[in-house]
């Protein structure tokens, strides 16, 4: 028992409903995709932030071998402490 249309791979043209159906969904992806950018964007630092993150220049010559200094960065401390050489 043979078939006849086992050989026979003609296309078929896509019907109405698959090209509603695509559209559909490609513009669900595009509505996705713009509903979803804003809220990834807002993640990013605004700019005063990131001006004030930069970086800045702290005089170490004065410090001797052992002592401390304290500076604010960003509002938060920073300790410096310049070591004592090895033996």
């Amino acid at each position: 028992m043979t078939d006849s249309t086992a050989g026979n791979h003609a296309a078929i043209p896509p019907s109405r409903r698959d090209i509603l159906f695509l559209a559909t969904g490609a513009v669900a992806a595009v509505g996705a995709a713009a509903t979803i950018w804003p809220l990834i964007d807002q993640m990013n630092p605004d700019a005063r932030t990131l001006a004030a993150g930069g970086p800045f220049d702290i005089d170490l010559s004065p410090i001797q071998p052992g002592q401390q200094i304290v500076v604010k960065w960003q509002e938060h401390p920073v300790f410096i402490v310049r070591r004592p050489p090895r033996r």
